[in-house]
């Protein structure tokens, strides 16, 4: 199963372009032990790449080499963008105002971990 979701950002004037038109190394993302950090509550980073490397196929974490892959297809993520622009130039789609705004770091909402249980 293959879910697609496309996201209009409506690009009004050039100071938009400038904003969301970055490079894959200017787009940081930290590297998270799941199997530590999650479960424990912590929010500890192995290490800080950039898009560029791990779409290199190799990042190095504490002096070992590890093979990365994407999780989403730039290819399938270019069709949708074309059919969300088609549907806007005809009239299929309106960009309204934001319903509601993605929680941001000072937002005050904190998650809850998941706690796992036993299988009886």
């Amino acid at each position: 199963l293959t879910v697609g979701i496309g996201l209009p950002i409506p690009i009004l004037n050039e100071e938009i372009v400038q904003w969301t038109a970055v490079r894959d190394k200017e787009i940081y993302a930290q590297i998270i032990d799941y199997s530590d950090a999650y479960p424990k509550g912590k929010s500890d980073s192995l290490a800080e790449v950039n898009y560029g490397e791990l779409k290199s196929g190799k990042i190095t974490i504490q002096g070992k080499g590890v093979p990365t892959a994407s999780l989403s297809s730039y290819a399938k993520a270019r069709k949708i963008a074309g059919i969300l622009k088609n549907w806007i130039k005809k009239g299929e789609f309106f960009l309204t105002e934001p319903v509601e705004l993605l929680p941001s770091v000072d937002s005050g909402i904190t998650f809850k971990p998941l706690r796992e249980r036993k299988i009886r």
